[in-house]
């Protein structure tokens, strides 16, 4: 997607309503690998933000398919699966509910439950959004979790704790 353009503010008083997933999309993460940063990409099934009538965030949800994750590389995709790390045979959806939306100067803190591999975590993500039109808004979010409270688990050199996470999507006023 290309770089936020126009207006972003934290207020979106043309945005009344709730907003779903336009279109299919990707998340993005990254994370420390032997040393280096992995990158990796997991579809977006559904997102929504409903927005109350003086212009506030009001709700936030999201859910990907994990069971499609995707390093470009196969063997660790493969090992994914595996239960000591994501469980994906079992647990294929990561699924986020916001809790709390708290306005910035031109963005958002929303603090939600973060469910992955069935364990559920508070997680604070920086969320922004660029109404493109009427009908069409854009929201980004970005987050930072620790794979060791999800009970995802393999020595620290080979994975780092630290998992960094991008939500990306166009919404559509429903």
């Amino acid at each position: 997607m290309p770089p936020f353009s126009g207006s972003v503010t934290a207020r979106l008083d043309r945005a009344v309503g709730t907003w779903t997933l336009a279109d299919p999309t990707l998340a993005t993460f990254t994370v420390g690998n032997l040393g280096r940063r992995v990158s990796g990409t997991i579809p977006v099934l559904s997102a929504q933000t409903d927005v109350t009538e003086d212009g506030t965030v009001c709700a936030v949800s999201a859910v990907l398919d994990i069971g499609a994750i995707a390093t470009g590389h196969s063997r660790r995709d493969k090992d994914l699966r595996k239960p000591a790390l994501l469980d994906l045979d079992n647990h294929p959806r990561l699924s986020f509910t916001g809790t709390d939306v708290t306005a910035r100067d031109e963005s958002w803190v929303v603090t939600g439950l973060l469910t992955v591999k069935g364990t559920t975590r508070e997680i604070t993500l920086d969320a922004s959004a660029d109404q493109q039109d009427d009908a069409t808004m854009r929201v980004r979010a970005t987050g930072q979790l620790d794979r060791r409270h999800y009970g995802v688990k393999a020595p620290r050199l080979m994975i780092g704790t630290l998992v960094d996470l991008e939500i990306d999507v166009t919404l559509r006023r429903r």
